[in-house]
Parts: C-alpha cells; structure tokens; sequence
C-alpha cells in the first residue's frame, strides 16, 4: 500500500495492488475524505492494509470502517458480515476482547514462524486463565499486569516463567499496535521480575546422573543420556528425526528454525552417544521420522519426560533436586574442565538470549574441530553440587545437596 496527497483535491488517498478474480494485479484507489492530517491517514492505512492482508475487519476503528466500506462499495465487491449489521448499514466496532486479541496475534507471520510457539500457547493459557477470555483488552493497562506478575508469584511461578509470559503479552500488544489496534504497550511501562532470586549453580556427577537414568523408564534413558552428552535442549532432542542424524560423520546438524537463537548449528556425537543411537535405531517408526520415541512407539511430550525425571530423582532422596535443564549446565562445566575453547562450547551448546559475539562472527569452526572439542570431552569431572541463590537478605544464601543418606 501506499498513500498519496492529491494537490487537486486536497485529500488523502490509499493506493494498493490486489490480485482479482481473474488473477490479474488491480489497481486499487479509495479517497479519505474526513482525514485531514497525514498522521490520520498513515493510521487508517496501517489498519486497512492489516484489515484486508488478513480479512479480519472486527477491529477497525469509526473511521477505518468507513473507508473500508467505501472501498466495498465502490469496487462492487460483497461486504463481510463484520462490516455490516443490516443490509447497507454500518455495524459498531467489536469490543476487542482478550482471547480475539490472542488469536490475531498467533494467526500473525512472524509469530507463526517462530521456533517455540509452543510456548507461547502455554503462556497465553495462563494469561487467559488469569484475567478470562471476555477481558476488554483496552483495560489491560499498567498496574493490572504489575498484579498479575504479583499474583503468578505467590502461584509460586518462577521469576524467569512470569518474564516470559510478560514477554509474550508484550508480543501481543506490539501485534495489536501494528494493526492500529490499540495506541499503546502498557508492558513496557513494567519492570521484568529478578531472576538472579532462584538461580541455580549445578554440576551432576556421571555417577549420580547413571543413578537416576537408571530410576527412569526404559524409554526415557537414550533421550537423557543424549542431552547429557550433546547439551541439547529438550525440545531440540525430541523433535530430532533421522535426517538430521549422521553416525558416520558423527554430526547433528540443526536448521535455524529448530533452535531456540534462530541459527543453524552443528553437534558432534560422543563416541559414547554412537552407540546409543545406534542401538535406538535398530527399531524404527513406518510413521514417525523421529529418532526418540516414547513406550506406544509416539513422539513423546517434554511433559511426560520431566515427569519421569522428577520422579527418579525424588525417588533417589536428592536433598538439592538437579532438573533436565542441568544437564546444560553440566555438560557446559564438563566441557571447561576438559579444555574444550569456549568458542566452541558456546557454538555447539548455543544460546537463544543473546547474539553472536564480535569474535564468534569471525571465527571459523570446522567439523574436525567440533569432532576434535567433543572426543576431548570427559563426563566425570567431579561430584554432585548444587547450589540455588536464595534472595530475601543482603548476602544471597546458597544450599547445595547431592544424594541424601538413604536408610
């Protein structure tokens, strides 16, 4: 679309191109004619373009609507039912409601693209239990949302959970923005939680990490065995399938949509980790590609294998409990200690939260480098510490614990 001033009128005028019946490019003129402004013009073409690219008119405001219907009318064409209340009659706006401003912003591109929108449904799932699905967005403003992020603490939500779904709902409004939609961001008028209370500080000893693969069902050891040796994400080992998997050159090789930074990357196999998948694929699915499947032969759910994880080692009487995510952090202290380059560990294990360093974008790393850091790797590089900084005094407090004495 673009918008023009005509001279000779003195009006605005939207022009935009749209591909008609018979697939042919039209061009398309609808004049402005109460908008005097250039800045109340760019807004009623912001939210007729949006309106149209999506055809979803609910939300248009007085003036929009009837730019909107004046182009229907003027091209002959069929006017929606969101545009209309009787025959030839301007219907009123939709009040934008919570669960119609989630879907626009799901149904929205660059939302849909994303690597974890899967997150974003149980983020969204939360806010709309909290608030309802009839909640006028419109009064979503600053101090209701510094409540919610209150109330999810006391849910006993952790900080770094509650600054997602903050995160998400500031998506939400950014979308509706740029829909002209609604005017402002209240979310960005808040401060994120502090996630340093709750921090955790874990090495998992290979004995004690044996021990509880071993509390696991059969299903879930070559999963977390796979993490433990290649610092992969849960979501990054579950949905690995065949194709991405190469024993002879021993390379995992991600696309960019698959990880959490959006980069493509590449993780060597330990010579440990060979076997294993070549144990799990002398069983394959005639249905599913994926390498990992659960006991009915299915993709298994990260849910159904942090269960099976929190179980084992509740089982075990940990006195400080090591989660998955740890095993990040194991595998990251276990490549330090082996003398892995931290260039290397850092581009294998990768990091969705922050962008690529100066020297990470000029460093070359090969497949015989990848190949040479992980055959370098040692898993039994000390013992059980688990630390968790505890806020609520000046000094933060740390308890560690390993395997509790068990009679």
């Amino acid at each position: 679309m673009s918008l023009q001033f005509r001279k000779d009128t003195g009006k605005w005028r939207v022009r935009f191109k749209r591909t008609g019946p018979d697939g042919k490019l039209e061009d398309i003129r609808v004049t402005l004619e109460n908008v005097s402004s250039e800045r109340a013009a760019r807004k009623v073409e912001r939210a007729l373009m949006a309106a149209i690219r999506y055809k979803d008119y609910r939300y248009l405001d007085d003036e929009s609507r009837r730019v909107c219907i004046q182009l229907f009318h003027n091209r002959g064409w069929t006017l929606p039912p969101a545009l209309i209340t009787s025959v030839g009659h301007q219907g009123s706006a939709e009040e934008l409601s919570l669960l119609k401003a989630i879907e626009y912003c799901q149904s929205d591109p660059e939302v849909l693209t994303l690597s974890d929108s899967s997150r974003y449904e149980q983020c969204f799932a939360h806010i709309l239990a909290y608030w309802g699905p009839d909640f006028p967005v419109p009064y979503l403003k600053v101090r209701q949302i510094k409540e919610y992020m209150l109330d999810r603490k006391k849910q006993g939500a952790a900080n770094a959970t509650i600054n997602r779904e903050r995160s998400v709902l500031s998506k939400m409004f950014k979308v509706l923005m740029q829909a002209d939609l609604v005017e402002r961001n209240p979310v960005r008028e808040t401060g994120p939680a502090d996630e340093r209370e709750g921090q955790r500080d874990v090495y998992l000893s290979f004995n004690d990490f044996s021990k509880i693969v071993a509390e696991c069902p059969a299903w879930t050891r070559p999963i977390l065995r796979c993490l433990y040796f290649t610092g992969m994400r849960r979501k990054e080992v579950l949905d690995l399938t065949w194709e991405q998997v190469n024993l002879k050159t021993r390379l995992i090789v991600l696309g960019s949509g698959q990880t959490k930074e959006r980069r493509s990357k590449r993780v060597p196999i330990h010579r440990l980790l060979v076997r294993i998948f070549e144990e799990v694929g002398k069983l394959r699915s005639l249905v599913y590609s994926n390498v990992f499947l659960n006991a009915d032969g299915r993709p298994p759910h990260e849910d159904s294998l942090t269960r099976a994880w929190r179980n084992a080692v509740k089982s075990l009487g940990f006195t400080a409990r090591p989660t998955i995510h740890d095993l990040r952090h194991c595998w990251q202290t276990n490549a330090m200690r082996s003398g892995v380059h931290p260039l290397i560990a850092d581009a294998i294990v990768g990091h969705g939260d922050r962008k690529k360093t100066v020297q990470s974008l000029y460093l070359s790393i090969s497949d015989a480098d990848l190949l040479s850091a992980i055959d370098r790797m040692r898993f039994d590089k000390g013992e059980t510490e688990i630390f968790v900084k505890i806020s609520g005094s000046k000094s933060e407090e740390g308890a560690s614990g390993g395997l509790a004495e068990r009679s």
